[in-house]
């Protein structure tokens, strides 16, 4: 048996690299592709940002995508920390036509074997938009405190906007949100912990001081609590984005934390280079990062 995986991320709008992934997919029978976040125009003018977005998830997004439409390919997609959430509503009309489904809060069947969970939540950063950002943890286990604590510092932008149809609205994160809304509460739900041997978890945020992870200082920003919950469920496979450079800085795309498997395309939005990482769902020791 097999079911050949085509993943990649933060394409952030590059239609070059759109069309890249979706030839590609078509050439080699896909049976599914997985688009792990970031997937509209970044780098805009404050006033254009929301506007431009909005335009791509009704028009481009859906004609990118639409030679795979009649095909035995799966779409799956969900947005990241650079994608408003205030064009939800848009996105959602490409998963009504057929083209591609939202997994972002979803369990979803990827094949009858195996399940498929998006989260489209980052930790804190130093950037402006807050649509996806959270709190990492609520509950710091003692070991990690000195270390979070210090990321917190460093990393976390409390002060920016979220993102609305009438525009920029300010938002501030407070202490009273990080015991109630964290990335570890919503990691310790039912969504997350049911059968994690057989489920595909696809996070923006890589998990910390991993291969994944790394960004050009050499520092390391990933999610504490994705890292303690794969050491704690041990999922079958997890695939991750949101930081561009890291396997140019690692060396590698994949990450073992006990028995799980960690992924990440390491893709870059800029040019027309695309990075992929390929896969038989059936056999990760087949996988394989390609630059298309």
């Amino acid at each position: 048996m097999k079911h050949i995986v085509v993943y990649t991320s933060d394409i952030h709008g590059n239609e070059a690299q759109y069309q890249k992934l979706v030839d590609y997919a078509l050439q080699v029978s896909a049976d599914s592709v997985i688009v792990g976040g970031d997937i509209a125009p970044k780098g805009l003018p404050e006033n254009e940002f929301i506007p431009v977005q909005r335009a791509f998830f009704q028009e481009r997004l859906p004609t990118l995508f639409s030679p795979i439409k009649n095909s035995s390919t799966k779409v799956y997609l969900m947005m990241g920390n650079d994608d408003c959430a205030a064009n939800y509503d848009v996105f959602e009309e490409g998963e009504e036509d057929g083209l591609y489904k939202i997994i972002h809060g979803k369990r979803l069947k990827l094949t009858d074997d195996f399940d498929i969970v998006g989260y489209s939540c980052v930790p804190i950063t130093p950037f402006g938009i807050k649509d996806w950002e959270k709190f990492d943890l609520s509950d710091v286990p003692p070991h990690l405190a000195r270390d979070y604590e210090d990321r917190k510092r460093k990393n976390y932008n409390l002060d920016a906007h979220k993102s609305s149809v009438e525009g920029w609205i300010p938002f501030r994160f407070t202490p009273e949100m990080e015991k109630r809304d964290s990335i570890q509460n919503d990691l310790s739900t039912k969504l997350f912990q049911e059968d994690p041997h057989k489920t595909v978890y696809v996070m923006h945020a890589p998990p910390n001081n991993t291969n994944l992870d790394i960004i050009l200082t050499g520092n390391h920003v990933g999610s504490f609590a994705e890292r303690l919950f794969i050491e704690q469920y041990q999922p079958f496979l997890t695939l991750h984005g949101h930081i561009h450079e890291t396997v140019y800085k690692s060396g590698s795309f994949k990450q073992v934390i006990g028995n799980s498997l960690s992924l990440a395309s390491g893709n870059h939005n800029v040019g027309k280079d695309l990075a992929i990482v390929v896969f038989d769902l059936y056999d990760l020791r087949s996988a394989r990062r390609i630059i298309l």
